[in-house]
């Protein structure tokens, strides 16, 4: 009489898992399987999740992503549903992307905040000095007869001096200051002549000339 050998496999208590139907090998069972799948996706929530989290203001998403991550990483861990490797890369991974999110947000925040103070005191200083007022004095020097050319808050004006020969005015803001001279005797090889702006108290612009026609041109801005 002859016997039939029979798999180690086919035992419903080999290696604790159940036998399938004859020929068809071990049925895995229906927990394991979906412990599995869900274990695969807390990795990929978390794997994209750390994505994510270095990216500014996109980085909410990774709040989210890896919260679902975290959830579905321990209820494969506790309920020991299979694929605990993935479960645990998945759960690290989320928690690395919360971690990286919020140092993110935080290092953006105080960018932004340090930028908006740089502008908002940028802007009132040039307000300030928007609005400053300015005296300006201008000092002409001859040797001879000249003609003087300065300008001023009402346009510019022309004088003719033989002396030497000052002006004050008074201006606002940011504006130019002009001064030129120029000797009128055209035959008078020694004319020399000499012209100089002081803005509020400090000289910031003086030129000399000398000869037939000599002239001297200031220019400097108040601001």
């Amino acid at each position: 009489m002859s016997t039939t050998p029979t798999s180690p496999l086919s035992d419903s208590g080999a290696q604790g898992m159940p036998a399938g139907p004859a020929g068809q090998g071990p049925v895995w069972p229906r927990e394991q399987r979906n412990g599995s799948a869900l274990a695969i996706v807390a990795l990929v929530l978390g794997a994209l999740a750390f994505v994510f989290s270095f990216i500014p203001i996109v980085n909410v998403m990774a709040f989210v992503l890896a919260i679902a991550g975290v959830v579905c990483a321990l209820i494969s861990l506790v309920r020991r549903m299979g694929g605990k490797a993935m479960a645990i890369i998945g759960l690290v991974l989320a928690v690395i992307a919360i971690v990286t999110a919020v140092v993110v947000n935080v290092v953006v925040a105080a960018a932004v905040s340090s930028a908006s103070t740089a502008v908002s005191k940028s802007l009132e200083t040039y307000s300030a000095k928007a609005s400053a007022k300015h005296t300006i004095e201008y000092k002409v020097s001859t040797n001879g007869a000249a003609t003087v050319h300065y300008w001023a808050p009402d346009g510019s004006s022309q004088t003719d001096v033989a002396a030497d020969w000052s002006k004050d005015v008074t201006s606002t803001g940011f504006a130019s200051a002009l001064l030129s001279v120029t000797a009128s005797d055209y035959q008078n090889k020694n004319a020399a002549v000499s012209c100089e702006i002081i803005i509020d108290g400090h000289s910031v612009a003086k030129k000399t000339g000398s000869g037939s026609l000599a002239s001297a041109l200031c220019s400097a801005t108040a601001g």
